[in-house]
């Protein structure tokens, strides 16, 4: 595959160190030709297959297509390959939409790393959800070279057969399911093992939804803590209207509470931050009239703006980025038990997590400035890797430059200021016109 995307976009990463240079940053990623897009990807791909023809004739690349789908008899009509081809649509990082991407790869012969490549760096989203049948035996025909009609034929055959007493997956599923699709040596293998193992695809994101427990409690502290907080609200409600001297707010005192409140008190004490006539004015503001365990309070504390990235297709953010970008809406379907075990929305529960496990680690970092560990320049690969070992353990796709959502955040983890660019990006997005 042509990797010039994937060089380009991590060597830009290092290019905009600096606060100051937030607008250009902001300007590569709203570059339509900074990131690959799904036209240039499935052209690429049409090439690397056997399309001998001009790239630059979409009427004789769609039909190449469109001939291809038709042997394995997709229902994906011309019309619609024509508009991915000539760039005026792509189709939608949804459940609704995977299959045809998995159509677009039966039906051009593709290996499984092909196929892997064209979900990840085109299509941008994760190839080979195994806690699903369906594509644990994708996965299995791409390992194997089986037809997209031999596939059908086994998912059908698999569900029809009633389903096993559920038993306890273990924690990343997805991962444990392809190694034993591995081990398969025939079709005959694969079947007794989906039905053998039918319980355990009832649901799934079993580690995410651990994960992300994990993030929201560390950030809005124990539940004990609200109690103690409306407290304070109170206390310092009544000596403000009585004219009497504030009490004074240090953050060795607030040990135990949620990183949100700890950074607010640690900003507190910095002039440049605060801009209340003292401290204590400061975090009262932020956390006056405000439930501190809501979605709302947690996006908008870690964004730094009330405002988000908008998913309209109007404005010039990269669909990448806007798609799913986290909101109330998406975070409460998330943290919700019974739906995101059942939940395809991969696009919009990874995007979640990269957006915790950010803030987290450069919250800490912030909050122990003056006590680090490591040395500062070592800190971006230790963000770096860590992300990418919990992205991993959840059975998602490792942080890439090539993804412009990504590419936000590793910017954003090497320059001087990581939480404050981050920032000073998201700002800049939300007030696209």
């Amino acid at each position: 595959m042509n990797y010039r995307f994937t060089i380009y976009n991590q060597d830009a990463t290092y290019d905009y160190p600096s606060i100051d240079d937030v607008d250009d940053a902001i300007d590569y990623l709203k570059n339509p030709d900074s990131f690959r897009s799904f036209d240039i990807g499935l052209i690429e791909l049409l090439k690397k297959k056997g399309y001998t023809g001009d790239i630059n004739d979409i009427k004789d690349l769609s039909e190449y297509l469109v001939s291809r789908l038709k042997n394995i008899n997709s229902q994906i009509e011309k019309e619609t390959v024509i508009s991915w081809l000539n760039g005026t649509h792509r189709p939608k990082i949804e459940p609704g939409s995977r299959n045809k991407i998995y159509e677009i790869c039966f039906a051009l012969n593709l290996s499984l790393d092909e196929t892997s490549w064209f979900f990840r760096h085109v299509y941008y989203d994760r190839a080979f959800n195994c806690h699903t049948i369906e594509e644990a035996v994708y996965y299995y025909s791409f390992l194997h070279n089986v037809t997209y009609a031999e596939a059908q034929k086994i998912i059908q055959e698999v569900k029809n057969i009633p389903s096993a007493t559920d038993s306890d997956a273990s924690a990343n599923y997805t991962q444990y399911v392809k190694n034993l699709i591995h081990e398969c040596q025939s079709v005959a293998e694969l079947k007794e093992f989906l039905t053998q193992n039918k319980g355990n695809f009832n649901a799934w994101n079993k580690s995410a939804l651990n994960a992300l427990n994990n993030y929201v409690s560390a950030l809005i502290g124990s539940p004990e803590s609200k109690s103690i907080i409306d407290n304070l609200k109170r206390t310092i409600a009544q000596k403000r209207n009585n004219g009497k001297e504030l009490p004074s707010l240090n953050l060795a005192d607030y040990q135990t509470f949620g990183l949100l409140i700890q950074e607010l008190i640690f900003d507190s004490k910095n002039p440049y931050e605060c801009t209340a006539e003292s401290p204590t004015e400061y975090v009262f503001e932020a956390i006056d009239n405000r439930n501190i365990r809501k979605n709302t309070f947690i996006l908008e504390r870690i964004l730094g703006t009330q405002k988000i990235c908008r998913n309209n297709e109007k404005i010039s953010i990269p669909y990448i980025v806007r798609n799913n970008f986290p909101s109330k809406k998406t975070m409460s379907d998330i943290l919700s038990k019974d739906k995101i075990l059942v939940s395809k929305s991969y696009d919009s529960i990874r995007k979640m997590i990269v957006l915790l496990d950010f803030y987290q680690f450069w919250v800490k970092v912030k909050l122990t400035t003056n006590n680090m560990e490591f040395p500062s320049d070592a800190l971006p690969k230790i963000y770096l890797d860590e992300a990418n070992a919990l992205l991993d353990q959840c059975g998602y796709e490792k942080l890439d430059a090539v993804n412009p959502y990504d590419w936000i955040f590793l910017c954003s983890a090497r320059s001087k200021n990581p939480l404050e660019y981050f920032r000073a990006m998201i700002n800049e997005l939300s007030d696209d016109d």
